[in-house]
């Protein structure tokens, strides 16, 4: 398909409209990112195979006289795929000897930096549990999806509920009820030995809520708008229980959150980040073009065209610092 449509080569073209998208064409992933998803695990193949121990032994009662207990640890391995992904954008030399605005390069450039919202697009993915852009969704290294009640047949973290828990409703004092019950799982969460998995500090370390932009009035007003206490006329105070309970929430409102009623939370300083992103090869961009005299389909055409690609993948590791509310 022709990149140039007929009314970029119109004579006499005024130019002055010609960047009317360039801005959010050239938008990158959100900085918030970086809070939920590791960005840093590199790739050397088109699968990767990773593994980790599960809680090692705690302290027993060594009985005076007998020998120190011991208990070996278990292991758990789980994979993640890499893909190949790329665009090209084509057109005829003379559309490009007829643009006027002398921008055709310079837009279609911006389909090559689009690459930086893939591992946005990813994460998206795989906290909805849906393959917009992956080709496939892959389960946790516990075998289930990566919000859960249970997983192996068992209470997930051993708490029940697991960390999918349902929602008291949309309005701010109810998401504020789910907010806390929220808080509450994650200290129910336990490890592979039964004792608590998640210590206080880093619950204290603040949270991160991803919710549809439809909830936002909602979220802004629960966490960040000041309620009134006491009688106004009688020197009542300003207040809002989250931030006065030191508890810090940064809110990322989503237009990629097609479910207008759910919303996840995160922690902010998890031991570890719940989703990551593979990264294989970077970006890596190609041009056919007649004055390079590279490719006999550009001669015999005159089609010429740019393209990119790259290797890269996502995947899901233990979510126990993720929590979706459904409603």
């Amino acid at each position: 398909m022709r990149a140039i449509a007929s009314q970029v080569l119109a004579n006499g073209l005024r130019t002055e409209f010609w960047d009317t998208y360039a801005a959010v064409a050239n938008r990158v992933a959100d900085s918030r990112l970086a809070s939920v998803m590791d960005l840093s695990v590199g790739a050397t193949n088109r699968e990767h195979t990773f593994a980790y121990f599960e809680s090692a032994p705690h302290f027993k009662l060594w009985p005076r006289g007998g020998e120190i207990v011991s208990k070996g640890m278990d292991s758990v391995a789980f994979s993640a795929q890499v893909y190949e992904w790329g665009r090209r954008i084509p057109w005829l030399k003379w559309d490009k000897d007829d643009d006027q605005t002398s921008s055709l390069m310079n837009v279609a450039r911006q389909a090559g930096q689009s690459a930086a919202l893939l591992p946005e697009q990813f994460f998206f993915d795989l906290i909805t549990n849906s393959a917009g852009t992956l080709p496939a969704i892959p389960t946790a290294p516990d075998g289930a999806a990566m919000f859960a009640t249970t997983a192996g047949g068992a209470a997930r973290f051993g708490a029940t509920n697991g960390n999918l828990l349902s929602g008291g409703g949309t309005t701010a004092a109810q998401i504020l009820t789910d907010f806390y019950d929220c808080i509450v799982q994650f200290k129910k969460f336990q490890d592979t030995e039964g004792q608590p998995l998640l210590m206080d500090s880093v619950l204290e370390s603040g949270f991160i809520i991803v919710h549809p932009v439809e909830l936002t009035e909602s979220m802004e007003q629960a966490f960040l708008q000041k309620q009134q206490l006491g009688d106004a006329t009688a020197g009542g105070s300003q207040s809002n229980l989250v931030a006065d309970s030191a508890k810090r929430v940064t809110l990322w409102g989503s237009p990629r959150l097609t479910d207008v009623d759910d919303w996840y939370i995160f922690l902010a300083n998890p031991p570890k980040e719940q989703t990551f992103y593979l990264d294989r090869e970077g970006v890596q961009e190609e041009t056919a073009l007649m004055e390079d005299n590279n490719s006999d389909h550009v001669r015999s055409t005159a089609e010429e065209s740019i393209q990119w690609w790259n290797r890269a993948g996502a995947g899901i590791s233990l979510p126990y610092g993720a929590i979706k509310t459904t409603n």
